[in-house]
């Protein structure tokens, strides 16, 4: 069997769909050799990787209407619309406790992507161990405007998706013949023109091949998604993705809205997962 590497998008709470998906690999005991995540993607991944099922659900719906996880004034003292330090420490680290060890042991390779502000170029991280490494999964979802950037190791990084939302083509050179890719967005879904931009370009004027970035982000994302259907009929690519429209927003707080997302995931991954597995075992 060729090796099997896996794409997950990003897009916030649409992420609850990824969530889904990847809990019913867990029921299978399914895991590919490697993953490259964005943004919720790369946050969704955490859990998988570490085997705990249940807990990416878990995590995204219980301290919803908390004013420390998504709120404005989250936004006003920190500058994060998003509360950065409770998501990333204060969640694994006391509440909803990550598995650090089954993670750095569970010989996946993994990678997360941000975007570099000063290059406008996607930076990919190699994720060894999840302690030390949290940054760049924190880099990876944090949005332009909505949330400060994190500054590591001499670069200044946020969203990923703003220079690569879905990977395939750094999870090809990386040497994986076989992947499966989970999108948020539906079938024919096409990126329109970000509506921020005048906003945008003021607020990273100092860093033009970021707002340059940002500007192409719909072409480069339509352009990839062209490539996936053509990588289809190829057979190199398995793609399990929304049926309908996703309705909820990238900020959505209706929990039954986001209840109702991943159990869709969770039964399109088990629907299609027969056909999933013919596809790794073909050998063409």
């Amino acid at each position: 069997m060729k090796r099997c590497g896996m794409v997950l998008e990003g897009g916030g709470m649409r992420g609850l769909y990824t969530a889904g998906v990847l809990d019913y690999f867990m029921d299978q005991g399914f895991y590919p050799n490697g993953i490259v995540g964005v943004s919720a993607g790369a946050c969704h991944a955490c859990s998988y990787i570490s085997k705990q099922r249940g807990r990416s659900f878990r995590i995204n719906t219980a301290y919803l209407k908390g004013k420390d996880y998504l709120s404005l004034r989250s936004l006003i003292k920190t500058g994060s619309l998003f509360g950065m330090d409770f998501i990333f420490h204060r969640i694994p680290e006391e509440l909803d406790p990550f598995d650090y060890q089954s993670f750095d042991t569970a010989g996946i390779d993994f990678i997360a992507v941000s975007t570099d502000v000063e290059s406008g170029k996607p930076y990919y991280h190699i994720i060894k161990d999840g302690r030390a490494d949290i940054d760049y999964i924190q880099a990876s979802s944090s949005l332009p405007l909505l949330s400060p950037m994190v500054e590591k190791q001499g670069r200044k990084l946020l969203d990923g998706g703003v220079s690569d939302s879905i990977p395939i083509l750094y999870m090809q050179k990386r040497g994986y013949e076989k992947n499966i890719v989970i999108l948020t967005q539906c079938k024919g879904y096409r990126k329109g023109r970000n509506n921020l931009m005048p906003i945008i370009c003021h607020q990273f004027r100092d860093y033009p091949q970021f707002v340059t970035a940002l500007e192409n982000r719909h072409l480069h994302y339509n352009e990839t998604l062209d490539q996936l259907k053509q990588m289809e009929r190829e057979n190199k690519v398995f793609i399990i993705q929304p049926s309908q429209p996703v309705t909820i927003s990238r900020l959505e707080k209706n929990i039954d809205k986001l209840t109702a997302l991943y159990q869709e995931g969770y039964d399109d991954a088990k629907n299609r997962y027969p056909s999933m597995m013919d596809f790794l075992s073909d050998a063409s």
